[in-house]
């Protein structure tokens, strides 16, 4: 009977060892499914702004905060609330088409270089997930991506294939679904709502509309435009068969109305105001008019690119000079300035 007792205390604990290995096998597993598990986001998801995307999206207002791509530390992720204060270093990384949604941020690593270790560098471009503390970072695509937009649940992006090329694709946010929206290349970036505005690039630059719920492509106007942006019942454009000026197309009247004659490179746009960079070979500049295309005002002269908008701030780069930003308010009088907060916090970090 005795050697019976001690028999079965020896099968006892490898019992309960076996027992305990298999909880934490299981908690394991569940804790790494709620971990890579994305909620649904809210209908009506946009993960920045049509015109802040055009302008390789650089800078992303979210509820009161901003995630942004510091110039001054080779354009890491950092974050600030909406007044430039608290700023923080996310990831360092140079990222690109900075989107949010829901708690999370989505963003394309321009160009970042990592060292194997073994005499050579690693390129790791894609696209990528992490969470707003800038934790959690998870690779969701590595092919080259030229433009992308979160619209609810998925990412819209120029994606590049050597045997398709330049395409429509499309991402879910847990990056388990991908798939191909189209074999042509449709820019995303004129984001409104659930609607996709571009131009048909591969024949007659008409406008066009993506619907992104009932996966329908259809021809909306036949006017030869470039980077539209809706903004109410009006569609913004440059003007490809005059010079690239900028004008805009009434939905309402179906009329065109012309805002300036400058030849355009880029611009952006809020509810009050447009930003754009005048196109001259002798006298180039930075300019502001209102949304009717009244009241032109130079904000600086010289070639600027990558005009990002936020609720207080306007933001801007020097052509080729991708180390430094400026700034200057939103609405109200120009006064442009160095941003200089986040130089200091890139010396900082």
């Amino acid at each position: 009977m005795a050697g019976k007792k001690k028999k079965s205390t020896g099968v006892l604990p490898l019992i309960i060892i076996v027992a305990l290995a298999v909880i934490l096998a299981v908690s394991a597993s569940v804790a790494s499914k709620l971990k890579n598990h994305v909620p649904s986001n809210p209908p009506g998801t946009l993960g920045n702004t049509a015109g802040n995307i055009y302008n390789k999206g650089l800078f992303c207002e979210d509820n009161g905060y901003i995630y942004f791509a510091n110039s001054y530390d080779s354009g890491s992720l950092y974050v600030m609330k909406s007044d430039e204060s608290e700023m923080k270093k996310l990831i360092s990384a140079k990222v690109q088409y900075i989107n949010t949604g829901g708690d999370y941020i989505y963003y394309y690593m321009a160009d970042s270089k990592t060292s194997t270790g073994l005499g050579f560098i690693r390129r790791v471009m894609g696209i990528y997930r992490c969470k707003k503390n800038g934790k959690d970072a998870v690779t969701l695509s590595r092919d080259p991506s030229l433009e992308m937009v979160l619209i609810r649940d998925h990412i819209y992006y120029l994606d590049y294939d050597k045997t398709k090329g330049v395409h429509l694709g499309k991402l879910s946010t847990d990056g388990k679904e991908v798939s191909d929206v189209s074999n042509l290349a449709i820019n995303p970036s004129g984001v409104y709502e659930d609607i996709i505005y571009y131009t048909n690039a591969e024949n007659n630059h008409f406008l066009m509309v993506y619907d992104t719920v009932t996966d329908s492509m259809t021809e909306l106007v036949r006017i030869n435009m470039w980077n539209p942006i809706r903004l109410g019942n009006y569609i913004y454009y440059m003007d490809i068969d005059n010079n690239y000026r900028l004008c805009r197309y009434s939905l309402q009247n179906q009329e065109v109305e012309i805002l300036t004659k400058d030849r355009i490179d880029c611009y952006n746009l809020n509810t009050d105001y447009i930003y754009y960079q005048k196109n001259d070979a002798s006298n180039p500049a930075l300019k502001r008019m209102a949304i009717d295309g009244s009241s032109e005002e130079i904000v600086a002269y010289g070639n600027y690119t990558a005009i990002n908008m936020t609720d207080k701030y306007v933001y801007f780069q020097q052509f080729g000079d991708e180390s430094t930003t400026y700034r200057t308010p939103s609405y109200g009088s120009i006064n442009v300035s160095e941003f200089t907060a986040a130089l200091e916090a890139a010396i900082e970090n």
